[in-house]
């Protein structure tokens, strides 16, 4: 897949829809970028349980630790689901 991005003046770039879909890069999502041979290479980092915390919608109803990280577990699975397609 090939993506183009203007920068800004600012040295800022938005990283295209498509490419955001396929490594699964959301809001606030971190990522890294490393130069190998004159070319920068873009992926995602990821990120531990506890710097997950709020990125599920809280719950109606009081729930048991347990089913927090069941739903976080799920959310994380989705998310790296999303990563592998394509």
């Amino acid at each position: 897949m090939n993506s183009r991005a203007i920068v800004t003046t600012k040295g800022q770039v938005t990283i295209p829809k498509p490419v955001r879909d396929q490594l699964g890069i959301g809001d606030a999502d971190i990522v890294e970028f490393e130069v190998k041979r004159g070319e920068a290479v873009l992926r995602p980092v990821q990120r531990s349980f506890l710097s997950r915390f709020a990125s599920i919608p809280p719950s109606r109803r009081p729930e048991s630790w347990k089913q927090v990280r069941r739903r976080v577990a799920k959310d994380v699975a989705r998310r790296i689901a999303g990563r592998r397609r394509g």
